[in-house]
């Protein structure tokens, strides 16, 4: 299979693979809502975004795991990477362990703060930071090798699990806790199954060059950009709902919530592609190939499906949220086209920061940096009405990508003039 393939069917893997999980996701929401009730779906929504907050670091460890496993793979060195898994994860189980012993410890004082009814639903949701993290590694390294079906079957198998249980352990009385364990046992069913294929690739070690030696300074030195580079990425996603929550009536709040989550879903529509690029980047990366095709192919196609999106919100915004959340929430439609704008450049600046992590440059997060302390500066300093705090996001996330774009160009500055003048030396 050709480059350009293997690229589009990764793509659609993964596409489809997050479609089908998202509709689990929400299907769990949905059912534990009726099944619980307000008040302990409540309970069980501030738990989970508690887990949200804290899980960011999730991110860096799946990060992590595919930029390492990525290099080792298109190096064909399959004993490394069996190296590799077995070090990172007993060190990052020593940290899932540490969160776990944390959660216990504050787990009495969270259930207090937010007025929570038993302290049991706490300590279980904590409970599965000791399968979460790991199973993060697990992924990652499906992800890293580009097994990306059995990537995708692992993430909807866990989804179907988590409701499956969830609903079977509600019903019998479980309330929170069994929502909570649901999701415990499903991270650690789909943990154990994804096993299987990453047998497939450890068998193969007999086959390739097991040479590895684990420079914790190295790795360290890449932890902390891909940490940065996280949390810029997560605080500029959620920013303009928090101060739109802070700034404006509660009921403009709730009502801008619902218009930006649906705006956003550019992103969950483009995030496969950019799940793709990464991996195959670091496997030219490390032949010492040239990977500007595949960035510019990722580049295009995120392009388009974001613009096709944004398409549809400009067209026909108030019927796509009152398609997706009623007639409740459709008087800040005018907002979606706007909003989904600046989902837009926030994916090319995602794009962006993934392929500059997997070159390891990091002058980008400089850029990212300045745009969130600018966006957020900016909105606290003048906000007259929501509409100018969107616009304020839109104009600083426009001169993000086009400063990291910028710096693309720059740094390739040779390779174009020498591409421009071998086209002039044939024409002429």
């Amino acid at each position: 299979m050709n480059e350009a393939k293997r690229f589009l069917s990764g793509s659609l893997i993964v596409f489809v693979g997050s479609i089908v999980a998202s509709v689990f996701s929400y299907l769990f929401n949905m059912l534990m809502g009726r099944l619980l009730g307000p008040v302990q779906y409540g309970q069980m929504a501030t738990i989970m975004s508690l887990l949200t907050i804290l899980s960011v670091c999730g991110g860096v460890v799946t990060t992590i795991t595919m930029f390492y496993t990525g290099e080792l793979y298109g190096l064909e060195k399959f004993g490394a990477i069996k190296k590799l898994f077995k070090i990172l994860t007993r060190y990052i189980f020593f940290i899932s362990l540490f969160f776990f012993l944390a959660g216990i410890a504050i787990a009495k004082p969270i259930a207090n703060f937010f007025a929570i009814d038993s302290i049991v639903p706490v300590i279980i949701a904590f409970s599965g930071f000791l399968i979460g993290f790991v199973a993060l590694i697990n992924k990652g390294v499906l992800q890293g090798t580009q097994r990306f079906t059995a990537f995708s079957a692992i993430n909807i198998l866990e989804m179907l699990l988590k409701v499956s249980i969830a609903v079977l352990l509600v019903k019998i009385g479980l309330a929170v806790s069994g929502a909570m364990l649901a999701m415990v046992l499903a991270s650690l069913i789909a943990y154990l199954v994804s096993f299987w294929p990453l047998s497939k690739i450890f068998i193969k070690e007999k086959k390739g060059n097991d040479d590895f030696h684990f420079d914790k300074k190295d790795m360290l030195a890449y932890t902390y950009p891909v940490i940065l580079n996280t949390f810029v990425l997560t605080v500029l996603l959620n920013l303009d709902i928090m101060l739109v929550k802070h700034y404006f009536p509660a009921d403009q709040a709730g009502l801008y919530a619902a218009t930006s989550t649906v705006a956003k879903i550019i992103l969950y529509i483009t995030s496969p592609i950019i799940s793709v690029m990464f991996p195959m980047i670091m496997e030219k990366k490390s032949k010492g190939e040239k990977h500007y095709k595949m960035l510019i192919a990722s580049l295009a196609l995120t392009t388009v499906a974001a613009l096709m999106i944004l398409g549809v919100y400009e067209v026909v915004p108030g019927f796509v949220m009152n398609l997706l959340y009623g007639t409740s929430y459709t008087a800040l439609f005018y907002l979606l086209p706007q909003i989904g704008l600046f989902a837009l450049f926030y994916t090319l600046i995602n794009l962006f920061a993934n392929y500059y992590l997997a070159i390891k440059d990091f002058m980008f997060l400089w850029f990212m940096s300045a745009c969130l302390v600018v966006s957020l500066v900016w909105s606290v300093i003048y906000h007259p009405s929501i509409s100018i705090v969107v616009r304020i996001f839109i104009i600083c996330a426009a001169l993000t990508f086009a400063l990291m774009f910028a710096y693309y160009l720059l740094t390739k500055k040779e390779q174009i003039l020498t591409y421009i003048g071998s086209i002039s030396g044939k024409e002429s």
